[in-house]
């Protein structure tokens, strides 16, 4: 696939790569960062270099730098706690950065002793990019979104790591000082212009999060003022409705039932006071509804009012929020001075903006796809729902038109999917009968001796409409008995 991209901006990525390439090749990774579509490495030297990788929409990205980038940028990035990268990565050396021949992929490669090679790729097309980390023998190790692009599920050629035109005579730290020194930050251009789009991704994602945040709960707390103004009026009505009901109760014998209303004359004053009848309840039943309205008003006038008078504060104060936001926005600073003030304005409303819970200890890239997975003889993963809502997400969602589908034949059990890379034909049979394997141990008919599991492409394979979670129908089926349980070769991932 071809970069998506002008020529011109592929070579000059690719220079800067090999700038990069120059001065970091060698370097120990001093630590691995990561949260929710980013990641941070920081290399050891005196310059403290770092480079950050996004994977967030609109901003697929790669930057560098030294030190730590901008505050308000390291507060918005929200890190995940024993993420799984920092355990992969761990003691490990950069040995190799590169861009992939005219796609804009950069691969850094790093080594552990004399262990095999990890390769993160780094994809900066697409609404939101990706990144994958590899090993040598084309095993995915983590990706932030699965599954990864074809460029990404394979160790990169040679060439890779000799893309660019290397400047071993210059100094890459003398070469890339910017205006963004005034804030502990120096990049060359192109991680200049990184730095400034993301800054601006975060600034629209916090804008977009707080905002809708801020006009939901306005709206709510309009809806119940609302409601609350027409409950206090109904509850201003209660001693007009003891009135009718002890009219009613003064004339009750002299009323024909059926009526749907009467007007009769007030015992305290002689005033005709007309009366809304229930022609189904009779005289009695209206007495007694006209009582209980009396009664209800009563009772509930001063708690409505302390929560009508509790609504109209609180939209008053989020009002106030909603015109503080908008005049943050006019303000004229720069992008990193307003990221920080914003983050500042919503941190002082948290009462009005609750955030988002945590989704997990490994970040929201692992919880997408949380299903039960296996390699098979080193190199070919299986996917295996865990329950009907993940048996739905795991065939229509996450797998590929051309991947293995599996279930077993006639009976409930998981869905299973055998990850072909696009190339179905390329699967022996051993694998397929592996993967069967894995299916019969996964349904009810788990204790048999035998089970038949039928098999085909994941694209012919159809939810019928309307049908339960779980449900599946498939076209061009094979069938093919095993025997339950986990095959040789077979390990959890």
């Amino acid at each position: 696939m071809g970069t998506r991209q002008p020529r011109s901006d592929w070579a000059k990525l690719a220079e800067t790569v090999a700038v990069w390439r120059t001065a970091w090749t060698g370097r120990d990774l001093f630590r691995a960062v990561a949260g929710p579509g980013w990641l941070r490495l920081n290399l050891v030297g005196p310059e403290r270099p770092c480079v950050l990788l996004t994977s967030l929409p609109g901003a697929a990205l790669i930057l560098a730098g030294q030190g730590q980038f901008p505050d308000p940028l390291h507060r918005a990035l929200a890190r995940t706690t024993k993420h799984p990268l920092t355990a992969l990565l761990s003691g490990r050396t950069l040995t190799g950065l590169g861009l992939l021949p005219d796609d804009r992929v950069v691969a850094l490669r790093f080594h552990k002793n004399e262990s095999e090679p990890f390769v993160l790729l780094h994809q900066l097309f697409g609404p939101r990019g990706n990144t994958a980390l590899l090993d040598d023998r084309n095993r995915l190790l983590w990706a932030v979104q699965r599954p990864p692009h074809s460029l990404l599920a394979s160790f990169p050629p040679r060439q890779t790591w000799e893309t660019g035109t290397k400047t071993p005579d210059t100094s890459p730290a003398e070469e890339t000082h910017t205006d963004f020194e005034s804030l502990g930050f120096a990049a060359d251009e192109i991680s200049a212009a990184a730095l400034d789009r993301l800054i601006r991704q975060q600034i629209l994602r916090l804008e977009q999060e707080s905002g809708s945040a801020l006009n939901r709960q306005l709206a709510t707390s309009k809806r119940l003022g609302k409601n609350l103004a027409q409950d206090l009026a109904r509850a201003e009505r209660g001693e007009e409705f003891r009135r009718k009901a002890e009219t009613l109760a003064v004339h009750l014998h002299g009323i024909t039932a059926g009526l749907d209303k009467v007007t009769l004359a007030d015992p305290r004053d002689g005033s005709d006071v007309e009366i809304e009848l229930d022609p189904k309840v009779g005289p009695a039943g209206n007495l007694e509804a006209w009582f209980r309205r009396a009664r209800k008003a009563d009772k509930g006038r001063e708690i409505i009012r302390v929560r009508w008078e509790e609504a109209v504060a609180r939209e008053r104060v989020l009002t106030l929020a909603r015109q503080e936001l908008t005049t943050l926005q006019d303000s004229e600073s720069s992008p990193v001075d307003y990221l920080g003030s914003l983050q500042d304005w919503i941190d002082g409303h948290e009462d009005l903006l609750p955030r988002k819970k945590a989704t997990g200890r490994t970040g929201p890239e692992e919880q997408a796809r949380p299903f039960r997975r296996y390699l098979l003889d080193k190199r070919w993963e299986v996917w295996i729902g865990r329950n009907n809502k993940e048996n739905d997400l795991l065939t229509f969602g996450a797998s590929h038109g051309k991947d293995i589908w599996l279930h077993a034949q006639g009976v409930p059990g998981s869905h299973v999917i055998l990850r072909s890379g696009g190339k179905p034909e390329q699967i022996p049979r051993s694998i397929i009968e592996k993967a069967a394997a894995l299916a019969a141990q996964h349904c009810r008919s788990k204790h048999s001796a035998l089970v038949p599991v039928i098999w085909t492409e994941r694209r012919y394979v159809r939810k019928p409409r309307k049908s339960a979670p779980g449900m599946a129908v498939c076209l061009r089926e094979k069938s093919i008995f095993v025997e339950p349980g986990l095959p040789p070769g077979a390990e959890a991932i």
